[in-house]
């Protein structure tokens, strides 16, 4: 009887001793360097953050008022998200002039809105399906 108290304290033992490793993330190695792969580590996530895109710049709005597409032209880079808002009383379209349609928003009412992100490279024309002497140019690079 006295033998089985010692297996039952020799088994937690074991699991503990297995269980320490799996919290010591650095070895001796790291141990040498100290806290410089830290800040690399730090160093390279604030360059990866300052790569990233500004989700604002990549948007662009484009009022239609007056019969006019304001701007009507515009430079972008892919990815950039392009809003078409009717400010005007009558109702008009964003239509590329491609064919097939690169894009073509539909008829708008005052105040609708129609988005398209260009991922492509190119110039892409596009005119007022409703209106067709109002004529506007994307670029993008």
């Amino acid at each position: 009887m006295r033998h089985m108290p010692r297996v039952v304290l020799l088994v937690p033992g074991l699991i503990l001793l297995a269980v320490l490793p799996l919290g010591c993330s650095r070895t001796v190695a790291d141990q040498r360097t100290g806290p410089t792969n830290q800040t690399t580590t730090a160093a390279t996530r604030a360059k990866a953050t300052m790569a990233m895109p500004n989700h604002e710049s990549m948007e662009k709005q484009i009022v239609i008022d007056n019969f006019t597409f304001d701007p009507p032209e515009v430079t972008i880079p892919a990815g950039t998200r392009v809003t078409w808002l009717n400010r005007d009383d009558v109702p008009h379209t964003a239509t590329s002039t491609a064919k097939p349609r690169a894009f073509d928003s539909g008829a708008l009412d005052t105040d609708q809105k129609y988005s398209f992100t260009f991922t492509s490279t190119g110039v892409y024309e596009y005119f007022c399906a409703v209106h067709p002497k109002m004529t506007g140019r994307i670029t993008v690079r």
